[in-house]
């Protein structure tokens, strides 16, 4: 995850429909980002769909999975053209053989989940770091912080601590984007209070699970280029 120095990265993600893609990348995405196979989630795609439409991406495509065998992720990484996984589920030995896998063909994004609220957020930090640390000595290149709940980390549309998140950035030594109850209300907060590397948003832009809200892709389009100075 490259970015031009001082701007920060804008991931959308969740999407379902060229349309929706479209209006992304209108908006002002860097990445655009699809779920594949996580039955959790209403945003998935099946393998046949999410070959198809991460290559019409005009932007970054990445691509969401969850427990995917590693041989699996590196064909479907190959298959969409995607530049980066975003690697739910397993454990650092799991992050280490995808990246393996993957061979440099793509990034591997792992994301780390913290509470909405904590009593002491550097605790929560702490805890966090030591699960981060072992991403990175694993492979991972990126760290997506996203709320934590109890069916797994993302997804809930919910904010996560963002006085542990800042702590984090601080004191991570690779880039960190930043999810979880992020809307076209709330970018300019998030990044002041936390410094992340970039924004991740998804349900926020909905008009429904899977189909994004032409209108709220409009009122991001507009938010982010009064941050980015477009």
């Amino acid at each position: 995850m490259a970015e031009r120095r001082g701007r920060p990265a804008l991931k959308v993600c969740g999407l379902m429909r060229v349309a929706d893609m479209r209006g992304a990348e209108a908006a002002g995405a860097d990445y655009c980002g699809f779920i594949v196979e996580i039955e959790r989630s209403p945003r998935s795609l099946t393998r046949d769909q999410a070959t198809l439409l991460p290559r019409g991406c005009r932007v970054r495509p990445v691509i969401v999975v969850e427990d995917m065998p590693a041989a699996e992720v590196a064909e479907l990484a190959e298959a969409t053209g995607a530049v980066a996984v975003q690697l739910h589920g397993g454990d650092a030995g799991y992050v280490r053989e995808v990246a393996q896998v993957l061979g440099g063909a793509a990034d591997t994004w792992r994301p780390v989940g913290l509470p909405e609220e904590s009593d002491d957020p550097e605790t929560a930090a702490a805890k966090a770091i030591a699960e981060i640390e072992q991403a990175l000595a694993a492979g991972a290149s990126t760290i997506v912080l996203d709320t934590r709940t109890t069916v797994g980390t993302g997804g809930s549309g919910r904010t996560c601590d963002w006085e542990a998140a800042a702590a984090i950035v601080r004191r991570c030594q690779a880039p960190v984007l930043l999810a979880g109850g992020l809307g076209p209300e709330n970018l300019r907060e998030a990044l002041e209070a936390t410094g992340a590397a970039g924004l991740d948003l998804s349900s926020s832009l909905e008009r429904e699970p899977g189909r994004k809200d032409p209108a709220r892709l409009r009122q991001l389009a507009v938010a982010w280029r009064e941050i980015i100075g477009a």
